[in-house]
C-alpha cells in the first residue's frame, strides 16, 4: 500500500470512528484535502464529501451512488443528520 492510500485510509477511519462532531468534521476536512487536493477549500463540505465518495466508492447504479454519498456525508456531518431525525 502506498503512502497516499494509507493517508486516505487513516482519515476515513478517523471520520468513521469519530466520537464527537468536531472529530468527524476535522477528519472529513482532512480526507477531502488528501483526495481533492488544493480544490478542496473552494467547495462546501457536503459537496466536497460527495465528490470524494464518487472518487473513492464509485457505482454504476445512480441510486446506489446516491446512497453511498448520503452515507459518506452522514459520517462527516453526523450531527446534522441527528437534528433532521429529531425534527
Amino acid at each position: 500500500m502506498n503512502r497516499h492510500t494509507q493517508m486516505i485510509n487513516d482519515r476515513y477511519e478517523a471520520m468513521m470512528f469519530a466520537k464527537t462532531s468536531e472529530q468527524a468534521r476535522t477528519a472529513a476536512g482532512q480526507l477531502i484535502k488528501v483526495v481533492l487536493g488544493e480544490e478542496a477549500g473552494a467547495k462546501p463540505l457536503e459537496e466536497a464529501l460527495r465528490e470524494c465518495c464518487r472518487i473513492l466508492r464509485p457505482s454504476q447504479d445512480p441510486r446506489e451512488q446516491q446512497r453511498f454519498e448520503a452515507e459518506f456525508i452522514e459520517l462527516g456531518i453526523w450531527p446534522n443528520s441527528a437534528h433532521k431525525i429529531a425534527a
